[in-house]
């Protein structure tokens, strides 16, 4: 199941909510229930991902009974009896991370089929093994740790919570606060996360393949418009996740840890990956490049350091060459910017240089082969001024839009199949590198007739969309 759908929307959610409300009473009525929310959020969590197929739900049940069989294993030996970080618990720790890893690198690798979100829930599950064998982790029980991995607002697409941090917010969710406005800030978030992904990042997404499937025949204009709408597809695709799954978390008190800060407006590399993906650079920051040495070692140690984390990044995402030159490539401008000091260069310029600098990175992330990259960036030199091609403008002539512009003197003039394009161009634009954040906009708005009618137009045009839909990115790294 996804977020953008119509049994999440009309069935699935509004069930959890009410199953909520109803473990809230349960437990506040009979102490010894005190744990119902989790296990309504445990039952809806595996509803939630179960329906994705057997193959799927088998992969995910092995992962969580070996892990939890280890985990127990490890806090007997490694921590009940005093062991800490030697003999057996160290062997059974090593262990558990050869298992984690091993597992996600055959998927990766292996070609037989991708478990859906296998990257998210590993990560999870190694980071409760590390900070458990560290000591971070002090007490834990079985139902809490279901509930940490299995959470389904975050078990597509993140954030990479800590455990620690996840069970503070867990145990906020059996506190009955029904707040009327609390709800409508959050459908208000919901309806502008459910915008971006079906109305903003599926309408650029069909453009993209389009062009993608065509590179030899794109014009120079066609080729930068390909490069950047897929950068708009994928910003929208997770901003619009992040959003929807903030709005349910908001719904039940639950907060979910920033993953996405507009990164678009980043004034270089540096901060780019402080705004993209947050808890993926903190995850690897804390068990990767820490380990490694971080900066404690020189200069040189730690740009290498930098340079294992982005290809390591870069096999997260994937399993073939495009992976490793995008992570290589951030890398490499990582590094240059860490260690070279450059005169303070105007905020606007230096953000257009490092959106155009990810875009073309991006396009390493989107091509099947470094080929076919190399080819949509040649096109951009060598494509010729051509007008842009109706099957590209035709993507964006969504009927509800199309039909408005087809009663207006605009059909007369010949740029009238570009007009939906570039509507959506400077929707995008304006998201992107002008407006507040969602989830800002939606704590700090003033609920009224306006925001109402907003959330209202939002939701319906969203849902009446859901027919054509593609799936969610980030779901298959």
């Amino acid at each position: 199941m996804v977020f953008n759908s119509f049994g999440y929307v009309l069935l699935f959610l509004p069930a959890f909510l009410l199953a909520m409300q109803l473990a809230r009473r349960i437990a506040q009525k009979r102490p010894e229930l005190k744990e119902a929310c989790k296990v309504v959020i445990i039952a809806f969590s595996l509803v939630f991902y179960g329906l994705f197929g057997v193959r799927n739900d088998l992969v995910l049940a092995i992962s969580i009974f070996v892990n939890l069989v280890g985990i127990l294993a490890l806090k007997r030996i490694a921590i009940d009896n005093g062991e800490g970080r030697k003999g057996l618990g160290r062997l059974l720790f090593v262990l558990m991370l050869i298992v984690n890893v091993g597992a996600l690198l055959f998927f990766k690798f292996a070609g037989v089929f991708f478990p859906i979100a296998i990257s998210f829930y590993t990560f999870n599950q190694l980071s409760f093994i590390i900070d458990l064998y560290r000591g971070d982790i002090e007490k834990f029980s079985v139902i809490d740790y279901l509930a940490y991995i299995l959470f389904f607002p975050k078990i597509l697409q993140g954030p990479l919570m800590g455990y620690g941090n996840f069970i503070v917010e867990l145990d906020k969710t059996k506190e009955d606060r029904f707040d009327s406005e609390n709800i409508l800030r959050a459908l208000f978030l919901l309806s502008m996360g459910l915008f971006k992904k079906v109305i903003l990042a599926d309408t650029f997404g069909r453009a993209v393949d389009y062009g993608y499937d065509n590179l030899i025949s794109l014009g120079s204009l066609e080729a930068i418009l390909v490069a950047v709408f897929y950068s708009f597809q994928l910003y929208f695709d997770f901003s619009g996740y992040c959003d929807m799954a903030g709005a349910v978390c908001m719904m039940i008190g639950f907060e979910l840890p920033d993953n996405f800060n507009s990164p678009y407006k980043a004034v270089n590399i540096v901060d780019f990956w402080k705004r993209w993906h947050i808890s993926l650079t903190k995850f690897f920051t804390r068990y990767v490049y820490i380990p490694l040495g971080g900066n404690r070692k020189g200069a040189a140690r730690m740009y290498i350091n930098f340079m294992i984390v982005f290809l390591l990044s870069g096999l997260w995402h994937g399993s073939g060459w495009t992976f490793i030159v995008w992570g290589a490539m951030h890398g490499v401008l990582y590094v240059l910017t860490r260690a070279v000091k450059l005169r303070k260069i105007p905020a606007f310029i230096s953000t257009v240089l490092t959106f155009i600098y990810v875009t073309v990175a991006w396009v390493f992330f989107r091509a099947n082969t470094i080929s076919d990259a190399i080819t949509l960036l040649a096109r951009v030199f060598t494509g010729g001024s051509r007008r842009i091609s109706t099957n590209i403008s035709a993507c964006f002539q969504l009927d509800e839009l199309w039909y408005a512009i087809k009663v207006t003197p605009l059909m007369r003039f010949s740029f009238v199949w570009e007009v939906c394009l570039w509507l959506f161009v400077i929707a995008g634009v304006v998201i992107i590198f002008f407006s507040k954040n969602a989830m800002e906009i939606a704590r700090n708005c003033k609920i009224g007739i306006r925001t109402s009618l907003l959330t209202a137009v939002l939701l319906v045009w969203s849902i009446v969309s859901f027919a054509g839909v593609s799936t969610f990115l980030y779901m298959n790294f």
